[in-house]
């Protein structure tokens, strides 16, 4: 075999044959510096080829500190005292902003808890043993606690504490107390940089129905009498054997039936169709034609009753507005410029009728604190005004906007006017108008009055939702169209229900002795829910 050429004592032999093969000195001489040289080389570069021999053989092992760690929870701002069976050479918390370690003696170490959050302590002996701790610290919150449950002690609510944050877990009362636990716990937070820039947080719920269903009742009475006396006549005649009249009492046909424009005062005047015409303000007219006398006669007794009764209701849960209404929307006309000097007309909506707005409050002890604000309107031509060939007309409110407390059902009569308008004119010819008797040939009078009475009723319920088998029938759920003969025959323009007969249930199995009666359930039980604190029944 042939030696490698990179083995230096290869070479040595390859130098010594050509040595005694009796080559010139100076050959030889070349060929051994050339060895030489080529050994040195070879010597330089086998320490660099044993070091990365050894650095491909170099390893790390990565040790988890917190397996097998025993964890230790404080609050923070206390401490704890670690005694160790051996003396502690050296100790070391990984945040010392979390967790602070104090040596008191060699086998005794004081841990304070100086901020919230996680951190190790770690104790060496003077054998090189370890032993590792994982902290966890908290706040204190015991005094918290013991401030919730004097807020409200029909609350059950606890504060945890989670990662430097306070958490409220439980139920409430009410939304109120919630709000004010929340309030209280803000005061136990500690100030930034303390270790706790955490906040609170609200995980409570609340006890009880949350649902309100508000009955209002708007009732207005409105009562108005009038009487009127006026008289009007003639005379100029000389029997009084015939006689006429005529009925005006709501002008159904207007009748002109008087004197004729053409008649001669001088001679026996005759009533003719068509007369002097009877104005519709003029309710009864006399006349005797051979005595040419004829009286206008204005007397009018009018009384007028109105009533405006409106009950909506309306649910909303607590906290959230609600809106009701039951009416409609009238046009209204607006003039708009446009540029140039030009104008518009557009058409703008307004609604009227019987509307509703209220947010329900409910708080501890079933009272219910609402912003109500009902309203009742109604066109009245009586006031309308003409512009651009429309009839714009008024409108007649009863708007009411408090805010009460009442309890649950119970009936408040947040609103009421009562108004009495009498008004009266007289008119009369001095001194003959004066006469007891006769007077009244020669005066008009008209008196009128008018009385309006106003209630507003709220009564505020806690409800919940019905059950598939609690759902009362709806108005017209059982309404049927009438038949030919019902209708025409008839005139009815709802059909006749037929009638039906109860079935009697099939009798069942005799039931054992031990073996209870169920009762069976109404098909509508009540819509009222429960308050306060939810039982475990309840729940169940």
């Amino acid at each position: 075999m042939t030696p490698k050429a990179s083995d230096p004592q290869a070479r040595l032999a390859v130098s010594n044959r050509i040595a005694a093969a009796g080559r010139p000195r100076w050959v030889i001489a070349l060929a051994g510096a050339v060895v030489l040289a080529s050994a040195a080389g070879l010597q330089a570069q086998l320490p660099k080829e044993a070091d990365a021999g050894q650095a491909a053989l170099f390893t790390a092992k990565v040790r988890d500190l917190t397996e097998g760690a025993e964890v230790i929870r404080i609050t923070m701002n206390q401490s704890v005292l670690i005694e160790t069976s051996q003396p502690v050479e050296r100790v070391q918390a990984v945040d010392p902003n979390i967790a602070f370690v104090q040596s008191v003696s060699p086998m005794q170490t004081l841990l304070t808890g100086v901020g919230t959050g996680v951190s190790q302590v770690i104790l060496w002996s003077e054998g090189g043993d370890q032993q590792i701790f994982q902290v966890i610290v908290e706040l204190d919150l015991s005094s918290l606690n013991a401030a919730l449950e004097t807020v409200d002690p029909l609350s059950e609510v606890v504060a945890v504490p989670l990662m430097g944050n306070i958490v409220l877990t439980g139920t409430a009362s009410s939304t109120q107390i919630a709000e004010r636990m929340m309030s209280v716990a803000e005061m136990f937070m500690p100030p930034d940089g303390s270790g706790g820039a955490g906040n609170v947080q609200n995980h409570m719920s609340v006890a009880g129905e949350q649902q309100v269903l508000l009955r209002c009742t708007v009732a207005e009475l409105s009562r108005s009498a009038s009487r009127q006396l006026g008289i009007n006549g003639f005379f100029g005649g000389e029997n009084f054997r015939d006689v006429f009249a005529v009925n005006q009492i709501g002008s159904i046909n207007p009748i002109n039936f008087g004197l004729s424009q053409a008649a001669d005062v001088t001679q026996n005047m005759l009533f003719a169709t068509p007369g002097v015409p009877l104005g519709p303000n003029v309710p009864l007219s006399l006349g005797f034609p051979r005595v040419q006398l004829q009286v206008f006669l204005q007397a009018l007794a009018d009384n007028s009753l109105l009533r405006v009764l409106a009950e909506p209701n309306l649910v909303a849960v607590s906290g959230e507005t609600a809106s009701f209404l039951a009416g409609g929307e009238f046009p209204i006309p607006v003039a708009q410029s446009l540029s140039g000097g030009a104008s518009s007309i557009t058409i703008e909506f307004r609604e009227f009728g019987v509307r509703l707005n209220f947010t329900p409050d409910v708080r501890p002890g079933q009272r219910i604190r609402l912003h109500i604000s009902p309203e009742v309107s109604e066109l009245d031509y009586s006031t309308a005004v003409q512009l651009s060939g429309f009839t714009i007309p008024g409108l007649t409110q009863r708007r009411v906007e408090s805010t009460v407390e009442v309890g649950n059902g119970q009936t408040l009569a947040m609103a009421g006017l009562l108004n009495d308008e009498v008004r009266g004119i007289a008119s009369r010819i001095p001194g003959m108008g004066d006469l007891p008797v006769l007077g009244a040939l020669f005066r008009s009078v008209d008196y009128q009055r008018s009385i309006t009475e106003l209630v507003v009723l709220v009564t505020p319920e806690l409800v919940s939702p019905l059950n598939p088998n609690q759902v009362p029938q709806l108005p017209g759920q059982n309404l049927l169209e009438p038949n030919d003969f019902e209708l025409y025959g008839l005139g009815l323009l709802e059909g006749i229900p037929p009638e039906q007969t109860p079935e009697e249930p099939e009798p069942g199995p005799p039931l054992a002795e031990d073996e209870a009666i169920v009762q069976p359930q109404p098909d509508v039980l009540s819509v009222h829910g429960p308050w306060g604190p939810a039982t475990e029944s309840d729940l169940q």
